[in-house]
């Protein structure tokens, strides 16, 4: 009699722990995103009429807290290539003549983070809204820029989207984020060196040389995502 008690308790206790696992694993959500990015104009990794967009991917792991709250991380990459609109043109001397020429580079941008997000309500078709906090990091072209430096920052991140449940396991999304760079110093991006940009002839240089600088500038991201739910369940 003990011995089939015991091993019910056995039993129970294996049961228990699976579904305990199961559940946990279904509060995991993995979400691969791709879509596109608009720099702030005065970002110099944009135009003049800050319309251009560049290709973005990324990635988040979330973990569903309870009820529409998850918490997770995130990781965005984009590939951009700095406007010669916002340096001073480059300055060569040949055959007695001057040359002004505008310098360009392809830049690697990387972010990565904390956030959270809020789902309102429980139906298949899910809005939400989305904040965290991370770092930026803008490298250069390491045959442009002879050096590996980069330039950092904080940045802060907000925005909002829907989520289509498709099953309990996979959902589709869009969303609208801003990503947002703190301390931002474009002129750490200019690939042409202080002894060749032209001073000479100030007035020749671009406008976008004079665009304000500030100190919080905003990075908006549209995206399609595919989410994942190992074990189904959760939001």
């Amino acid at each position: 009699m003990n011995r089939n008690v015991a091993a019910l308790l056995a039993a129970l206790g294996c049961g228990a722990t699976a579904l305990a696992a199961q559940d946990a694993g279904s509060r995991f959500r993995v979400t691969p995103t791709i879509g596109v990015m608009k720099f702030d104009k005065t970002s110099a990794l944009s135009d003049l009429d800050g319309s251009k967009l560049w290709a973005s991917a990324g990635l988040s792991a979330s973990y569903l807290v309870g009820g529409g709250l998850r918490a997770g991380v995130y990781l965005e990459f984009q590939q951009p290539q700095t406007s010669p609109d916002y340096y001073p043109y480059a300055l060569f001397r040949t055959s007695g003549a001057y040359q002004l020429f505008g310098a360009t580079q392809v830049v690697s941008a990387l972010s990565f983070g904390l956030d959270a997000s809020y789902t309102i309500g429980a139906g298949k078709l899910g809005p939400y809204i989305r904040g965290g906090i991370g770092r930026h990091a803008v490298y250069g072209d390491v045959q442009v820029q002879n050096a590996t430096d980069h330039v950092a920052g904080t940045q802060f991140l907000a925005g909002a989207g829907i989520n289509y449940a498709v099953s309990q396991m996979i959902g589709l999304r869009v969303e609208v984020l801003d990503f947002m760079w703190s301390d931002w110093d474009r002129d750490a991006l200019n690939p042409v060196t202080p002894a060749y940009q032209n001073t000479t002839f100030p007035e020749d240089n671009p406008a976008g040389i004079n665009e304000s600088k500030p100190g919080l500038i905003h990075n908006l991201r549209l995206a399609l995502g595919f989410s994942f739910t190992p074990s189904g369940g959760g939001r």
